[in-house]
């Protein structure tokens, strides 16, 4: 009888520590839609994701070959990614009834679409988007970024930007340029620190790359 007791008392303790873990994670967005396989890693696993799931902050959300991903977040912002990405949500906080929050992506792989939300529109420099090249400071946003094999002399791996809507600037450690006319676009070298190239409109052979990229 005290055995079964201790084995009683042993499990409501596990539920009750799940429930804790469980109420511990912040909802950042859902998986709006999937091609292929895409992931969600946190410090203990290593979680599949699918159409109408969640993501929370802290995760680290990964995708595999050929896939492509929409996450929309609590504000209604929302990030594309192409296969072979991998990304951090270090922060999405949202009131909804007053419209304010923060937002901090992270993007460490792969070509990426992100159009601002409730959280931009409010307040632009609660948005924080950082890359291996650049950070990004949005205004009322719809933009795309990665590593591409166009623009660039060949050979050169390197990172591009093109702006859809809205107003983005560029600043690495060398340098920043603004994006605000639909097309705009600038480079930055993968190997070496350096300033943005000179905005310009891109050709639409680098644009197709860039779109194909993200394509379902």
């Amino acid at each position: 009888m005290k055995l079964r007791m201790i084995w009683s008392v042993a499990a409501l303790c596990g539920v009750f520590l799940l429930s804790l873990d469980a109420a511990a994670q912040v909802v950042a967005g859902t998986v709006e839609r999937q091609l292929c396989s895409a992931s969600r890693v946190t410090d203990a696993d290593d979680l599949p994701l699918a159409e109408r799931g969640w993501v929370f902050v802290g995760d680290t959300i990964t995708t595999g070959a050929n896939a492509r991903l929409i996450i929309r977040f609590q504000d209604e912002s929302s990030l594309t990614l192409g296969e072979n990405a991998r990304i951090v949500i270090d922060e999405m906080v949202y009131d909804a009834a007053s419209g304010s929050g923060s937002q901090a992506l992270n993007i460490g792989q792969g070509v990426f679409r992100y159009i601002s939300g409730a959280v931009g529109a409010r307040d632009r420099q609660r948005v924080a988007i950082s890359t291996r090249v650049a950070t990004i400071g949005i205004r009322g946003t719809n933009f795309l970024g990665g590593e591409l094999t166009v623009g660039m002399p060949k050979g050169v791996p390197h990172y591009g930007f093109q702006i859809y809507e809205g107003a983005v600037e560029v600043t690495s450690p060398a340098g920043s340029v603004v994006l605000d006319e639909p097309g705009e676009g600038t480079f930055l070298p993968l190997t070496r620190v350096a300033a943005p190239t000179p905005v310009r409109q891109w050709t639409p052979e680098e644009a197709a790359e860039a779109l194909a990229a993200l394509a379902f």
